[in-house]
């Protein structure tokens, strides 16, 4: 340290009177005379007030330094050590309104700055020994003012909590089983009854709060438990009235996010009033960003911007264990939306969705569970083009892994989720059917399923369907109508082989089975079909062939008739469904001159034909020709039945 004896003073007061130095009294500056050398020459003197202020201002900041360093060293003398304990304590008790046990002596120490550490503390609902234990904090620190401990009123700030370990129910009556009387809890009471907080209040420190290693468990009514491990991160909250930041990582059943949540009002945020809300959630599961307004009361409300991404459905559903009629077949789903709350309803306003390849736009609606009521989600979106037989698998069976059933886990986000929602499409694909113009109905609860394309188009004419399914006891209901197809084209399109009818022609299918849609057709299987269809032709199959290889007496396959199509103002096919086979009950096709009559069984588990044919030319004056078809289907095996067998 540098310590001035009046020498430095003392030489420059001589100086200045020095012969041929004067001051100038007005104007205070010092004017240097020449003085005269040895060798009759003279010198200029010179004198600098700049540099003796720089050596007064270092000296003086060694002052200081050295004040502060001395007080740093001396106050532990000076400043009780009991008393900071037992303030930090009641700090503790009057920020939680609980009781507080701490097991293991406070350390304190004031080098490089004060800080005060409450080790092994044990939250209790009550102060009696058989209380609910509300938490376990391995370590407690926070810095305070030297000055205010002098003062015997330190002001405790910037904590930091080495694994804290809470626990956190709501009760029947959603009430918390943390009080509401600590001073946190008192400020939060006031921002709820709108109520302004006093100055003392107001003027509340807090500052940066470090999390390292905690742990939360949340627990609600129905008691599933929500789990948050390896909490680590910081809570910017300077003052009580101030705005507040959190940034923090934790695992969820195994899963790593990034949480943020920042707001300029967090008393109102937090006591269930209406506040800005800022909040972003990245994770390999999912990220997105909110911006707002939030409410978080007994149903949340929502106003602002949001951006949600999931790159694979099936991976969210699965860990938060949802039903499988959440879509799981989606992938790379990124939306987009305007949330507005509407009493019990978040409307997704301005829906911008991609998935699968494709984008839709409109507006949904989630609609929050009332008495045995799942959550729904209702609305209606425009899709460029539509995947429907996906949209039918994922709601027909339940694509959880056996190996690990949901009674594994039992995460608060378990829900049971509705759907009542319309689709429309310019393009959709239905199993091998494309389609035009599309509109879709989708219903669905947690106990059944039904989807139904509305109107549609299928090359020159419309498909409509309907499809019901249970969900806990598997059975399946279907209705397939299509109206004036030409099936010649379908089939070419879906690469069917065989005779086909060149005509618009309608058909109607409906059939029921007792397991799920996606099963393989079992002998379960009922049901109807009826084909009808007017003034065409059926191409692969001649009629005049049949009769004339028929007239040779022995067996020949359907690919020997197939030169030449056969003509016909009225087709008419109508089939039972029942016990793996479609039999027969009407089959005609009437043209001008030549008729065709079927009856028999189709056992179409196997592909098979069990057929009796009965030809008819009215323009010669021939007998009628009975066939017998059997074998394979596209080729079966035709043979000529006489009248002797």
């Amino acid at each position: 340290m540098i310590v001035d004896d009046g020498h430095l003073f003392d030489s420059f007061r001589r100086e200045l009177q020095a012969p041929g130095n004067s001051v100038n009294e007005a104007s205070g500056v010092h004017h240097a005379q020449p003085r005269p050398r040895n060798d009759g020459s003279h010198v200029m003197t010179l004198y600098r007030p700049g540099r003796t202020i720089l050596r007064i201002a270092l000296m003086s900041g060694g002052s200081i330094l050295l004040l502060i360093l001395l007080f740093r060293l001396i106050a532990p003398v000076l400043v009780s050590s009991a008393l900071v304990r037992e303030r930090m304590e009641v700090a503790v008790e009057a920020w939680l309104g609980h009781d507080v046990v701490i097991r293991k002596n406070p350390d304190l120490q004031f080098w490089p700055r004060p800080l005060i550490t409450l080790r092994d503390i044990t939250v209790r609902a009550e102060d009696r020994d058989d209380a609910e234990v509300l938490g376990h904090i391995a370590a407690l620190s926070a810095r305070f003012s030297l000055l205010d401990a002098l003062y015997g009123a330190p002001v405790f700030r910037d904590f930091t909590l080495s694994a804290p370990d809470l626990t956190v129910k709501m009760g029947q009556n959603n009430r918390l089983n943390w009080s509401s009387s600590g001073l946190l809890g008192q400020a939060l009471h006031k921002a709820a009854e709108e109520q302004p907080l006093d100055r003392e209040e107001s003027e509340t420190v807090i500052g940066d709060v470090t999390i390292t290693d905690g742990r939360l468990r949340l627990e609600d009514p129905q008691r599933r438990v929500l789990v948050m491990e390896n909490i680590n991160g910081t809570l910017i909250w300077p003052q009580l009235n101030s705005s507040a930041q959190l940034r923090l990582r934790t695992d969820i059943q195994g899963q790593s996010f990034d949480l943020g949540v920042s707001s300029p009002q967090p008393l109102q945020l937090l006591g269930g009033r209406n506040a800005s809300l800022t909040a972003s959630i990245t994770s390999a599961l999912a990220t997105g960003t909110f911006s707002g307004m939030a409410n978080l009361a007994s149903y949340a409300f929502f106003s602002g911007d949001l951006q949600l991404s999931v790159p694979d459905v099936n991976s969210l559903a699965r860990w938060a264990d949802f039903p499988v009629h959440t879509a799981d077949r989606l992938k790379d789903l990124s939306l987009s939306a305007q949330l507005a709350t509407m009493g019990t309803v978040l409307r997704f306003d301005k829906l911008q969705v991609k998935a699968n390849g494709t984008q839709g736009h409109g507006v949904m609606d989630l609609m929050a569970a009332s008495g045995d009521r799942p959550r729904r989600v209702t609305g209606t979106l425009a899709f460029d083009s539509l995947d429907l037989w996906s949209l039918v698998t994922a709601l027909s069976a339940d694509q959880r892994d056996p190996d690990d059933p949901a009674t594994s886990r039992d995460p608060m986000t378990e829900r049971h989720l509705g759907f009542d929602v319309r689709f429309s499409a310019n393009a959709a694909s239905f199993g091998p059917l494309a389609l035009t113009n599309v509109a879709v109905s989708v219903l669905a609860d947690p106990k059944r399923s039904q989807v139904e394309i509305l109107d549609s188009d299928l090359l020159s004419g419309s498909l409509t369907a309907q499809l019901q399914m249970q969900q806990q006891t598997p059975r399946t209901k279907a209705r397939l109508s299509i109206r004036g197809v030409n099936f010649s084209t379908l089939a070419s399109q879906m690469a069917l082989k065989g005779p086909t009818i060149n005509a618009p022609t309608s058909l109607d299918l409906t059939f029921a089975t007792e397991g799920a849609i996606t099963d393989a057709p079992g002998s379960d299987l009922s049901g109807t079909l009826k084909v009808t269809a007017q003034s065409g032709e059926v191409e692969g199959l001649s009629l005049s062939e049949l009769r004339a290889l028929a007239a040779k007496g022995t067996y020949f396959s359907l690919d020997q008739a197939r030169n030449g199509p056969t003509e016909f103002q009225s087709l008419e096919l109508i089939a039972k469904i029942v016990a793996g086979n479609a039999e027969i009950q009407t089959g005609r096709l009437a043209g001008q001159n030549q008729f065709l009559s079927v009856s028999g069984v189709i056992p179409y588990l196997t592909q098979s034909l069990a057929l009796s044919a009965a030809v008819e030319d009215t323009t010669a004056n021939q007998p009628q020709v009975n066939l017998f078809v059997g074998g394979a289907w596209p080729n079966p095996v035709i043979w000529p039945v006489t009248p002797d067998r």
